[in-house]
């Protein structure tokens, strides 16, 4: 990692607050089997009294690869080398390649002893090039393969740059006793190009302790009419509040919403968040020049007809984003969102790579909704149209507000979220 990218994580995470939760800073408990701290961990103390290591993020480095003979690479599903040339943390990560032959890049390591990831969310750091989108799953055998807490996320870009995933669950298995993990498994598999290699570094694997309540959102795009006609009345019969992600050129245009509406939203306690409009191109297909005038014009749009507080939060258009790109969001914006296919993990460690779902997948978005009261992660459910006839009805949207309420989670805004 370069010295600019560290230097950007540890800014962000203290400018949003994250190294001031208190309950959520605690050293990974019991690693079985260790008896003391791992040789990366760092003995340091924040400002708040909380345990912090020298990337300045919160939680407890599981693995920082620096011995890769540790880990062994499945077999059929290609290759794993230590990497140097660019390491996140210490000395070097672990980069896990496979050719066009095989199906996915996969490594994991026993822990004869047991680790205890009880109470725990895990975030890794992640670079992968060659591609515009991979698939990367990390599977906790707990204790055996019958037994597995499976998390995942899509990543959408940037290529050739370090970003932090936090891992949402997707999948349980049977019943996991996480206070005896035996086996970690890290697979990347393609997505969307189904041709080509996989070349993907990892590193720093860090837990933390998840909150007690977990979080849900919903986040409405296309700055479409029905957001106000429709899910406004609905959302306020429940007390929930949105995120609304405007395109400047399309508001006051037939079916979108009017300056008038958004305020009603923004004043309901809605979030307006900038989401640039590129018609049928990905952000990507511009020059850097024109990415930057495009993230600059619609985040000065918001702010000077007063959404200030939406403006600091950016929503990726068609979810790919770009390392020029990924740069001008953070210098920009606070927050950014894009699609991740599942829960992210709590609290944040990288707010600029915050993943949403589909919030009109039936049993799918429940389960996931599930899962992020469960296990103290942030479900981010994405809307567009409602109520038409290709997008979710309104009886189906107000059901799934209706289960929202029946769990034990924390609706929030973007704002709330950043502010947590």
């Amino acid at each position: 990692m370069t010295d600019r990218n560290r230097r950007s994580f540890i800014t962000t995470v203290a400018a949003t607050g994250t190294l001031g939760l208190a309950g959520c800073l605690s050293p990974l408990q019991d690693l079985r089997g260790s008896g003391e701290p791992t040789s990366t961990q760092s003995d340091s103390t924040d400002e708040s009294g909380s345990d912090a290591d020298d990337l300045g993020l919160p939680g407890t480095p599981v693995e920082r690869f620096e011995a890769v003979d540790e880990w062994t690479a499945m077999i059929g599903a290609g290759e794993l080398e230590a990497a140097t040339d660019d390491p996140y943390a210490d000395s070097q990560s672990a980069r896990l390649t496979a050719g066009e032959d095989a199906e996915y890049a996969a490594i994991y390591r026993t822990y004869p002893d047991g680790l205890d990831l009880s109470g725990q969310n895990l975030s890794l750091a992640t670079k992968f090039t060659g591609r515009d989108q991979v698939r990367l799953t990390l599977e906790l055998f707990a204790p055996n393969s019958r037994n597995v807490h499976a998390t995942e996320r899509i990543l959408t870009g940037p290529t050739d740059r370090w970003v932090r995933v936090d891992f949402g669950t997707d999948r349980i298995d049977t019943q996991p006793d996480l206070s005896d993990v035996r086996e970690l498994r890290l697979t990347v598999r393609r997505r969307g190009d189904p041709s080509g290699s996989i070349d993907c570094m990892v590193d720093d694997l860090r837990a933390v302790e998840r909150p007690g309540t977990g979080k849900v959102m919903f986040l409405f795009d296309g700055t479409l009419e029905s957001h106000y006609e429709t899910a406004l009345e609905h959302m306020e019969s429940y007390g929930f509040t949105g995120v609304e992600a405007v395109m400047p050129e399309a508001v006051g245009e037939s079916g979108r919403l009017t300056i008038d509406r958004l305020t009603e939203l923004r004043d309901a306690g809605w979030d307006m968040a900038a989401r640039p409009r590129t018609g049928a191109h990905f952000l990507h297909e511009y020059s850097p020049e024109e990415q930057e005038g495009m993230i600059k014009r619609t985040k000065a749009y918001l702010e000077n007809r007063g959404f200030e507080d939406g403006a600091r939060h950016f929503v990726t258009p068609r979810n790919i984003l770009s390392p020029a790109a990924r740069d001008l969001v953070e210098e920009h914006h606070d927050q950014a969102f894009r699609f991740g296919g599942g829960p992210n993990a709590l609290p944040l460690t990288d707010p600029h790579n915050v993943g949403f779902f589909s919030g009109e997948a039936g049993a799918e978005t429940k389960t996931y909704v599930d899962y992020a009261a469960e296990y103290g992660q942030l479900a981010v459910l994405k809307f567009d149209y409602i109520d038409t006839e290709n997008s979710i009805s309104e009886s189906a949207f107000e059901d799934v507000l209706d289960y929202v309420d029946r769990q034990d989670v924390e609706v929030v805004s973007a704002s709330d979220l950043l502010e947590s």
